[in-house]
């Protein structure tokens, strides 16, 4: 069964993080992904309810949960978590990269990836502004300000919600501004800003 998009959702302490934010990015991608067929819109909260024995039973503080999905069918996985820091990015240029939807084909990033050197992880550039990284949105400081991308390939849900708590504000970064911001952090579903 192919299944081309998919969601990376937290469970931490039992608790399922952010869970409004994911249904609603879900929904807008199912709906212009499958725009020209039939397809379903299914309640994420009801699949974490009817499948609680796969996290719970994990016995894990925080649980990476993976739902992947096409237009009528879905397949959850689960694992534990551990979070780990991010120091250290890598500056890479890929100008034809399109991530707009959370695909299941990674592909791209792989091969980006192999251009991290020793680095933890690399910042895509397009069209010589800031994007994200490959795993999730960047939030850069400046002063005691945090600052997001306002090109980011994907609209993440942690980005969002910092957004709406204005706990990070999004501007204009271009690959020649790096030098004027002190600190880089990565953020993403497992990933929170008040965690690091």
């Amino acid at each position: 069964m192919d299944f081309p998009l998919f969601e990376t959702l937290c469970i931490e302490n039992g608790q399922v993080q952010n869970l409004a934010l994911h249904q609603q990015r879900y929904a807008q991608s199912v709906s212009e992904f499958y725009a020209n067929q039939p397809y379903t819109i299914f309640s994420l909260e009801k699949i974490l309810q009817k499948n609680t024995a796969l996290w719970k039973n994990l016995h894990s503080p925080i649980v990476r949960c993976r739902i992947d999905y096409n237009a009528e069918q879905y397949r959850l996985q689960c694992f534990p978590y551990q979070r780990k820091g991010y120091r250290h990015f890598q500056p890479v240029i890929c100008d034809e990269i399109d991530y707009h939807l959370k695909y299941s084909d990674r592909t791209i990033f792989n091969e980006l990836l192999k251009q991290k050197g020793n680095c933890d992880e690399v910042i895509i550039v397009k069209q010589g502004k800031i994007t994200d990284c490959t795993i999730g949105n960047l939030i850069l400081r400046q002063g005691v300000q945090w600052f997001t991308p306002d090109s980011p390939l994907l609209i993440g849900t942690q980005r969002t919600k910092l957004l709406q708590q204005n706990k990070i504000k999004e501007r204009s970064i271009f690959l020649t501004d790096l030098a004027k911001y002190e600190e880089i952090r990565l953020i993403n579903a497992l990933n929170p800003f008040d965690d690091l």
